[in-house]
């Protein structure tokens, strides 16, 4: 109700003096009152809107945030987010969020993580290296792939990073979602304007493009672009009110108050006019007037989708189309979201359990409705759909008009930041998307295009929202308290929130195995949660742990949902005590059979190279040799990325994981020039730990500590990788030189034995199993019965080889294996 009050009483107070409704408490005293209020907006919105608006000052309140200042062609970020911060304010869900101060997005988590570009492409493998540039230009249809799959909007404080990409993910942003999007057109006799006006009253900013050029934009920051111009849009910004009688270079008056993105002390005080009469702002069908709706805390946790690039164009063959998915998890499905090519489309949404011998079969739930623009639009199920995971289950939808947008490879003609087109792929598989023609329906993946490089990419813009039903335990991340040997612990508690995410109450239980006496539980760890409740428990570190011996301990605690068992989760608890040691050394004495990939070397540098900055060194830190990036001088122009990549690392046990190196490292800045240090922990999926953010011209060799824990903590594979490139035409420089490279971590108890098998003949069994990092030696239990008192059978409890041969007379007996480290501990 805020957001219509805010429009008639600050907007249209005469009207309502007129119906004597001066006192708009008043509104809340009657049901009749209520539905007067109702009609009266439609009324009005139906109606001409005022002559001058200006949404910074409605009745004295401003609804717009700060004019931001861009770096590089990041113009349609900052338009967007402009439109979205508005609505934050209009309905007030920044507020209601408890977010302090203005709303304030990251622009620049877009920018990186928009999926179209070299950065970033899912679609492509490896998802790096082709489509648009980085910094260099996007548009609303980008930014709308990006909202509709909840890649973001994130905060400023979350996300906001330029020079560096910022983290794709974390548990820790706060993701905003818009649930609907429009798309509007004013028209050339601006038929459409008063619609696009009370957009603005109701929804707050809006976004817009424009062709800036200085022989468009007078001294009185007035722009106008004639309709008989040629140029295409390049820059995108973001529309604040109106003057219907401001006099401009256009032929008639009638301008758009617009809020730009460089900054205060451009225009008036970084905002301008653009004529209604331009040939793009508001004019231009994909980009000329979008407005960003009902802004919100994202209310869900999953989202179910196979069109990564979102709406690349429309498919017109078909009378309804359904996209299969598969659950991930248990989870509740409660919305569907998809895009309309056309205003006053009716729509019908089902969900099914099957599809079989051609027919949908087994409807779950059904929505139908009116969508009376253009645009993005989510759909809640009044009948959410209870998923079970590994099930299939079928979105289905009817459009009435315009066809079914669809992603696919596709030509971007980017504009707004950037001047030139490139092509973006996209993949698909078969058993994704389906479309029904007559009767009978047909799989996407095998329809023929008029272009064949469209085939077996695309898919229908049709994604499921769900969330996770049965116990839900937020965090999600583990507890990894540490400190010095006899304590204190930091930080030594972490707070747990179960929430019954049932329509029925569950009984749940907390439970430590094992049963360590170092934590402590606060709160009650047993009891009944009624449905969409809460209940906290507090695991903290106590005065036991103050005993404990350097080194790694770790305990896992489980959170049982007694009544059905669906969200039963663990969260680990892995106290570091003392300091980390060397656990890897590579002092490149030798070769390491790394994989060096063209120019990559082993060998001794010879000081050489240094057009600018420093030239290589002469030998290693320790020794003669080195890894380099061309051992005899600089880098060239135009190089592609070029990497060195270690062999598997084992890292099981290991915690608080940092990769130390000595380098000598020359790159111009990374405006132009890139050095980056990478981690996996499969191979393919690589983590950014370390990039230049400067020119580096190092002239003695330099130590670098990079905390790697997040990839690297107990995993049985990690890879490090050192990337020169790619690079610009014009300063070449030494690149990477790297010497005695090391791993240091805490160690914990061993890793777990996890392929224990058996052989055997007519004298006896053979136990066999792997070595496992981390183990000096091994003992052998055994036991009459799985429930009884095992005992230690190795000799002196120390057993050096891998494998144990059992005698005759022990065959009827049950046996474990355990891995023994340096301290005893198994």
């Amino acid at each position: 109700m805020k957001k219509i009050c805010i429009l008639l009483y600050r907007n249209f107070n005469v009207f309502l003096n007129l119906q004597g409704l001066t006192n708009l408490e008043g509104l809340n005293q009657s049901i009749h009152q209520v539905m007067f209020f109702v009609i009266s907006l439609s009324i009005l919105l139906s109606a001409d809107p005022p002559p001058t608006f200006d949404l910074r000052d409605v009745d004295g309140e401003n609804f717009v945030t700060s004019v931001k200042s861009q770096t590089g062609g990041t113009c349609w970020t900052h338009g967007a987010m402009a439109a979205m911060e508005g609505n934050l304010l209009i309905t007030e869900n920044w507020a209601n969020a408890g977010e302090n101060g203005e709303p304030n997005l990251a622009e620049y988590h877009l920018d990186w993580w928009n999926g179209f570009n070299q950065h970033n492409n899912d679609d492509t493998d490896p998802p790096t290296g082709g489509g648009l540039e980085v910094h260099q230009g996007g548009d609303y249809r980008v930014t709308s792939a990006y909202l509709s799959r909840v890649e973001g909007a994130v905060r400023d404080i979350d996300g906001q990073s330029y020079s560096t990409p910022p983290d794709r993910t974390s548990s820790s942003y706060h993701y905003y979602y818009p649930r609907n999007i429009e798309w509007f057109v004013a028209e050339t006799d601006l038929s459409n304007i008063n619609t696009i006006k009370n957009k603005i009253m109701e929804e707050g900013v809006l976004g817009t493009c424009m062709c800036y050029d200085p022989s468009f934009i007078n001294g009185q920051y007035e722009h106008y672009q004639p309709p008989t111009s040629t140029l295409d849009p390049n820059h995108a910004i973001a529309i604040i009110g109106w003057d219907d009688n401001r006099v401009t270079d256009a032929p008639n008056p009638g301008a758009w108050l617009v809020k730009n993105s460089w900054g205060t002390s451009w225009g008036y005080n970084g905002y301008f006019w653009i004529s209604y009469y331009d040939k793009h702002s508001c004019q231009h069908p994909e980009m000329g007037a979008i407005s960003f709706q009902d802004v919100e805390p994202f209310a869900y946790e999953n989202v179910y989708y196979h069109d990564f690039h979102g709406w690349r164009d429309t498919f017109t063959e078909a009378s309804a189309v359904f996209n299969k998915f598969t659950a991930e998890d248990d989870e509740l499905l409660e919305a569907v979201n998809f895009f309309t090519a056309a205003d006053n489309v009716n729509y019908i949404v089902r969900i099914y359990d099957r599809f079989e011998g051609g027919i949908l079969l087994d409807q779950l739930s059904s929505e139908s409705g009116t969508l009376a623009y253009t645009g993005f639009h989510t759909i809640d199920l009044e009948t959410p759909v209870t998923l079970t995971e590994e099930d299939e289950f079928y979105i289905y939808l009817f459009l009435s008009d315009g066809g079914f947008p669809f992603d696919r490879t596709s030509d971007v003609p980017v504009l707004l930041g950037a001047n030139y087109r490139t092509i973006v792929e996209s993949s698909a598989n078969a058993g994704e998307s389906y479309y029904r023609v007559g009767s009978n329906w047909y799989d996407l993946f095998d329809h023929n295009f008029s272009d064949p490089s469209w085939d077996e990419t695309a898919n229908f813009c049709l994604k499921g929202l769900s969330s996770t039903t049965g116990l839900k335990v937020t965090p999600e991340d583990d507890f990894q308290p540490e400190g010095m040997f006899g304590g204190p612990f930091s930080p030594n508690s972490k707070i747990y929130t179960l929430e019954n995410k049932c329509n029925y109450p569950i009984s749940y239980e907390i439970t430590k195995n094992p049963d360590v006496d170092w934590i402590t539980f606060t709160g009650n760890i047993s009891g009944t949660i009624q449905p969409a409740q809460t209940t906290n428990i507090t695991v903290e570190i106590n005065n036991n742990a103050n005993i404990l011996e350097n080194g790694a301990h770790s305990a896992t605690i489980k959170f049982s949902n007694l009544t059905d068992h669906l969200g039963d989760t663990t969260r680990e608890v892995n106290l570091i005590v003392g300091e980390s040691s060397v656990r890897y050394e590579w002092l490149l004495n030798s070769d390491q059979g790394w994989t060096t990939e063209p120019d990559w070397e082993f060998g001794q540098p010879t000081g050489n190279g240094g057009q600018h900055g420093n030239p290589d060194p002469t030998s290693g830190h320790t020794g003669t040799n080195v890894y380099g990036y061309n051992l005899n001088g600089d880098y060239p122009n135009y190089l592609a990325e070029k990497h060195l990549t270690s062999n598997a690392i084992d890292c099981s046990a290991l915690y608080n994981v940092h990769l130390k190196f000595r380098r000598w490292l020359g790159v111009e800045q990374p405006a132009y020039d890139h050095a980056y240090v990478r981690i996996s922990n499969d191979g393919t999926n690589w983590t950014t730990v370390w990039q230049n953010t400067e020119e580096i011209t190092d002239n003695s060799w330099t130590q670098m500590d990079l905390d790697i824990s997040d990839i690297a903590d107990n995993q049985e594979t990690v890879y490090l990788r050192w990337t020169m490139g790619s690079t610009d035409v014009g300063w070449q420089y030494c690149g990477w030189n790297i010497d005695d490279i090391q791993i240091y971590a805490v160690g914990g108890f061993p890793a777990k034995i996890t392929d224990l098998t058996i052989s055997w003949n007519e004298s006896n069994i053979e136990l066999n199993w792997s070595a496992v990092n981390g183990a000096t030696s091994y003992k052998v239990y055994a036991c009459d019965s799985p429930d009884g008192v095992f005992i230690d059978v190795t000799d002196d409890g120390i057993l050096n080889g891998t494998s144990w041969t059992i005698q005759p007379s022990e065959m009827m007996k049950f046996y474990y294996v355990t891995a023994v480290n340096e301290r005893g501990r198994e």
